[in-house]
C-alpha cells in the first residue's frame, strides 16, 4: 500500500502525527491481545475441568437410561405421563474487552414427575442424576460459548495488530524517511543555488 505524498514539511508533520496515533493504537491492541489470551486459557482450563468431571457421569446416565429403556415399557416414556420439572433460564452477559461473555442460571423448581410403579429404578436415578447435572451442562455451553467468542474475538485483534505492525507502521517510517530525504536535498540544493549567487 504506497502512499502517494507530496514531499512537504505539512505533509512530514501529518505523517508523523498519524505514525505516533498508528503506533500507540499498536502497543494498546498488542495489550488487549496479551489480555484475550490469558482470559482465553483461564476459560478453557475451567471448560476442561468441567468437561472431565461430567462426562464420565453422563456416560454413566445414558447407560441407566438405555438400560431402563430395555427394561421399562414404552407407553412410559410418552408426553402424557412424565411431567418434568420446571425449568428456568436467566441470561446475562458482561463485557471482557469488548467482548459480550455470556453467562447462564438455570433453575430447576419440582421434581421430575415419575410414576414409581411404571418405571425401574435405573430409570428413576438416571432421570434425577439428569437434573442434578443439569446446571452444570448449562455452564459448561456457557464456557463453551466463551470460548468460541473470545477465540474469534484473539483472531480479529491479532490481524489488526498484524496489519499495524507489517504494513502502515513501515510504510508510513519508509515515507516519512523519504520526505526528509527530499527536503534535506531540497535544502542543500537551495543552499547551493546561495552560496553561487
Amino acid at each position: 500500500m504506497q502512499l502517494r505524498v507530496s514531499p512537504t514539511r505539512m505533509m512530514l508533520l501529518q505523517l508523523q502525527r498519524r505514525l505516533s496515533l498508528a503506533q500507540r493504537g499498536h502497543k494498546l491492541l498488542k495489550d488487549k491481545l496479551d489480555g484475550l489470551v490469558q482470559r482465553f486459557l483461564t476459560i478453557k482450563k475451567n471448560y476442561l475441568e468441567l468437561y472431565q468431571e461430567l462426562e464420565p457421569q453422563l456416560i454413566l446416565v445414558f447407560k441407566k437410561t438405555v438400560f431402563a429403556h430395555a427394561l421399562s415399557s414404552p407407553s412410559l416414556f410418552q408426553k402424557e405421563i412424565l411431567a418434568p420439572p420446571l425449568l428456568k433460564l436467566s441470561l446475562s452477559s458482561t463485557n471482557l474487552m469488548g467482548v459480550r461473555i455470556p453467562s447462564y442460571l438455570l433453575e430447576i423448581e419440582g421434581k421430575p414427575n415419575i410414576p414409581p410403579l411404571l418405571t425401574t429404578v435405573e430409570y428413576q436415578e438416571a432421570l434425577n442424576k439428569f437434573f442434578e447435572l443439569l446446571p452444570k451442562l448449562i455452564q459448561l455451553s456457557a464456557l463453551n460459548r466463551s470460548l468460541r467468542l473470545v477465540a474469534s474475538e484473539i483472531i480479529q485483534t491479532r490481524r489488526r495488530v498484524n496489519a499495524l505492525e507489517y504494513i502502515l507502521l513501515p510504510e508510513l517510517e519508509r515515507n516519512i524517511r523519504l520526505i526528509r530525504m527530499k527536503l534535506s536535498e531540497l535544502e542543500r540544493a537551495s543552499k547551493v543555488v546561495l552560496l553561487k549567487m
